[in-house]
């Protein structure tokens, strides 16, 4: 028996739906990471901190936007978006791995 499925469920539409939830799993993780953020850089940045984690969360929502809208169309990965995403998350962990360093930031 063949492991491809016949059509548009097939092994290009399969790629194409692994490649959508992976973005979903990306959103989602950035969503937790930026409520995390919230609460650890309270003590820290005050009611600042929950203004940046609320902006985490609308970048979720975009990425997630933007990644569905183009594999709607096309089934190639949106190259700035990848980038885009990357260099936020490294910029954050390493906001957040200097704020644990310095003792700023109480984790519960």
């Amino acid at each position: 028996m063949s492991d491809r499925l016949p059509g548009p469920a097939g092994a290009a539409g399969l790629a194409r739906e692994r490649t959508r939830l992976a973005w979903r799993r990306t959103a989602l993780g950035a969503a937790a990471g930026s409520l995390a953020a919230g609460r650890l850089l309270a003590p820290l940045l005050g009611p600042w901190s929950w203004a940046l984690a609320g902006a985490g969360l609308a970048a979720t929502v975009v990425v997630v936007a933007r990644a569905t809208r183009h594999h709607v169309g096309s089934g190639t990965a949106p190259g700035r978006l990848v980038t885009g995403v990357t260099a936020i998350v490294a910029a954050l962990g390493t906001l957040a791995l200097v704020v644990l360093w310095t003792g700023h930031a109480r984790v519960v």
